[in-house]
């Protein structure tokens, strides 16, 4: 009797048991089995690797059981060694800066209510190391599943170039003085509150006397060096409160908060005193001195402009320079 093609379909091919075909499907699945597992050992190295470019770091949290899981990567932010170290709430909160500690715990309340978490802060390495991370974490309740599951970032390196960045946009590079742009800033909230609790503050403008005989005669590095040491001493001289600052060239100004115009006089003077006994020597090795001469002025009154100011501490300095310089000039209305 003849098949039909539906009849021969359905039938064993020749030679073949039906507990052959089901070996040979168990095998094609086991090869597929092992092929999947490898695939995911590559995705988890890849992952790793990738975490560990980027300094970054997953984290769990049970909010039910307070257990907490780390990634690799977070206990190498951290310093610590997953095989000696058990990561848990208070552990965590041991390791965050003291001063970022509060800012941290209301984050994590507020994720509570608003189901996210987005917080930078600075953690204390065992070794005393101090580094910068940053957090993005998700919560979302789901029956008893209750986790806090979240990522953690090293950017100490970011933080840095920031730092250095902010330094850079308010100080001189060459002195490592304040700038002109922050000086006018601090000018202008020093006069806010002259006007609103009259509170005293006087300005020192100078610049070094013959300045360009000292580049033309011993070198421009040796020019550098009179306005670096200048600097430095100013540095160690002045409060931690006033504003020494490079102007451009060899042009300075100092801002001294809660001082009257006396005061002022004499930190000028004590400044130029000071200046006129430094020992500078030029890369051939000579030796030479350098002398300022200053003009002072301060807050007059209500009606006190910044230009004001200035332009009479610009008149005095260029006064003192008329007089012979290597001397401090100050607004006669209070002298």
């Amino acid at each position: 009797m003849k098949k039909t093609r539906e009849q021969e379909a359905l039938a064993p091919s020749a030679g073949h048991s039906p507990e052959v075909a089901a070996a040979g499907e168990s095998d094609a699945l086991r090869h597929e089995l092992e092929r999947l597992r490898s695939e995911n050992v590559r995705l988890k190295r890849t992952l790793h690797r990738v975490q560990q470019i980027a300094r970054l770091g997953y984290w769990k949290l049970s909010l039910k059981t307070q257990d907490v899981f780390w990634s690799d990567v977070i206990y190498d932010i951290f310093g610590v060694a997953a095989s000696s170290f058990t990561p848990s709430v208070e552990a965590f909160k041991q390791r965050v800066h003291p001063e970022d500690l509060p800012m941290v715990e209301a984050a994590i309340a507020k994720a509570l209510g608003r189901g996210n978490y987005d917080v930078i802060h600075r953690i204390i390495r065992p070794n005393g190391e101090v580094r910068w991370v940053h957090e993005l974490a998700d919560y979302v309740p789901d029956d008893d599943d209750q986790m806090l599951i979240g990522t953690l970032r090293d950017i100490t390196d970011q933080k840095i170039l920031e730092q250095r960045l902010r330094l850079l946009s308010r100080t001189d590079e060459l002195t490592g003085l304040f700038n002109r742009r922050y000086f006018m800033k601090r000018l202008v909230q020093e006069l806010a509150r002259f006007r609103r609790y009259a509170r005293p503050a006087s300005v020192i403008l100078f610049d070094f006397d013959h300045f360009k005989r000292i580049n033309d005669t011993h070198g421009h590095p040796a020019g550098d060096q009179v306005l670096v040491q200048t600097s430095r001493m100013l540095r160690g001289k002045l409060r931690v409160n006033d504003i020494p600052a490079r102007l451009g060239g060899e042009e300075f100004a100092i801002l001294l908060p809660e001082t009257e115009l006396d005061g002022a006089i004499g930190v000028a003077e004590k400044l130029r005193q000071q200046v006129s006994a430094l020992s500078f020597a030029s890369e051939e090795g000579h030796l030479f001195t350098a002398s300022i001469t200053c003009g002072v002025s301060a807050f007059r009154d209500r009606e006190e402009t910044i230009e004001a100011t200035l332009h009479r501490a610009d008149r005095n300095l260029y006064q003192g320079k008329r007089a012979g310089r290597n001397r401090v000039i100050a607004d006669e209305w209070d002298s």
